[in-house]
């Protein structure tokens, strides 16, 4: 009922997750992809309504993150490097406890150098608003940094996105890697199949990882950092067909129940 009356104060006229019915939902029991280890479930007393920083850390991580920035911002490793106008590194709270991350770039954010400012990014906002949660709470970041496009000559063109290749995910994995690493969230959100598909190395559908929290280990050159990772439906497809979002919410209540549990 707390839920419920939350996300009516936020998102009432979009009725963004079909409140109508929310109440009889019955969201399906997630299991963590680790052995021997009890399954979590998706229901949540109450939504998580903060973010605790690690005291005294946000100058050290925003300066790695700045060194990290300035280390790749000029990268030509791969194609996307020769057609991309920005290198969209990643923005949000360097002590985040959620990080969200999306398959790449797209028009609105290659022209703007920020990961989810056009449509789906507003959705994204409101998702995590109806979470208790601000934009600056988080950090949001894509599975490539650079804007894949059908035709690369033509940056200014609307419509002109692609989902990147696993070449050119695999080219960006490892700055992915490091901000993670410095960052160190507890929870880790994969928006969409790309980036889930990315992330766990897999060729699954998204309809069969969502609903699933998952054991995720970085490698990068600093080190390695432990987090959970679950996977959901990117915006983008939830204004395609809206009824995927009570599905996302389900996730969502995964994502907040990892926050609150310590």
């Amino acid at each position: 009922m707390v839920e419920k009356k939350l996300l009516k104060s936020y998102i009432s006229d979009e009725k963004l997750w079909g409140l109508d019915d929310f109440s009889t939902a019955k969201p399906r029991a997630a299991r963590t992809q680790t052995a021997g280890k009890k399954p979590v479930k998706s229901s949540v007393a109450r939504p998580a309504t903060a973010l605790k920083n690690a005291a005294g850390s946000s100058s050290n991580k925003s300066s790695e993150l700045d060194k990290l920035l300035a280390k790749n911002k000029n990268c030509h490793k791969c194609p996307l490097g020769k057609s991309r106008l920005n290198f969209v590194f990643g923005v949000g709270n360097p002590d985040a406890e959620l990080m969200f991350v999306g398959e790449g770039p797209g028009f609105d954010e290659d022209h703007k150098g920020e990961p989810f400012v056009g449509r789906a990014g507003q959705l994204l906002n409101k998702i995590i608003a109806a979470m208790g949660l601000a934009r600056e709470d988080v950090y949001i970041a894509n599975i490539t940094k650079c804007h894949p496009m059908i035709d690369p000559s033509n940056p200014d063109k609307r419509g002109n996105d692609r989902p990147p290749t696993g070449e050119e995910m695999a080219g960006c994995m490892p700055i992915l890697e490091e901000q993670m690493n410095i960052i160190r969230p507890r929870v880790l959100c994969a928006l969409g199949s790309t980036a889930a598909k990315g992330l766990l190395k897999t060729d699954e559908a998204i309809g069969k990882l969502r609903g699933n929290i998952f054991d995720f280990t970085t490698v990068s050159s600093s080190g390695a950092a432990k987090m959970k990772l679950v996977p959901t439906y990117h915006p983008a497809a939830l204004l395609r067909n809206p009824a995927l979002k009570k599905i996302c919410w389900e996730d969502i209540r995964l994502v907040m129940k990892l926050l609150k549990d310590k």
